[in-house]
């Protein structure tokens, strides 16, 4: 059996055979520290870049569950797949072993940069060689909220990716 020349295939049919999948990515949140502003900031940013989110919250014990509720109600409303796995230790650590256990991640979203290097994990120079892209919610965060008022600025592009 021959696969027909493309030339011959109907236009959505075309189309559909360029489109290439959003890649798959993990949301990696120090439960300690999650803000409904640092899950409306993730919200915006996983959006954009996939339809395939994994989400890995440690040491969760402080984050409030209604928090969460929310963020996976709005996800699914996006139209995004979700996994959501909750581990206890070091962020860089347990990242670093998701990302072993769970391949075809491409792109790491975290809270905060210094979570990946506090500690005795790898460096994020070392995921990047492995092919992982990895983006600061940091400098995404609204700059100020006027009262009453929710203010969309932000203090940076959308999607910082860490200089190598």
């Amino acid at each position: 059996m021959t696969t027909p020349n493309a030339d011959r295939l109907p236009k959505f049919l075309r189309k559909a055979q360029t489109v290439r999948p959003k890649p798959r990515v993990l949301l990696a949140l120090d439960g300690n520290s999650v803000t409904q502003t640092l899950l409306e900031t993730a919200l915006r940013c996983c959006v954009q870049l996939t339809d395939r989110l994994d989400i890995l919250l440690v040491n969760s014990p402080a984050t409030p569950i209604a928090l969460l509720k929310g963020l996976l109600i709005r996800l699914e409303h996006s139209g995004i797949d979700y996994r959501l796995a909750s581990t206890d230790g070091v962020m860089a650590d347990e990242v670093n072993s998701y990302l072993r256990r769970f391949l075809g991640i491409t792109i790491v979203v975290i809270d905060n940069l210094s979570s990946l290097t506090v500690n005795q994990g790898q460096p994020p120079r070392q995921m990047q060689d492995s092919g992982h892209q990895i983006i600061s919610l940091a400098g995404l965060q609204p700059q100020h909220q006027a009262k009453g008022r929710r203010d969309n600025a932000f203090a940076g592009p959308l999607v910082k990716l860490m200089a190598g």
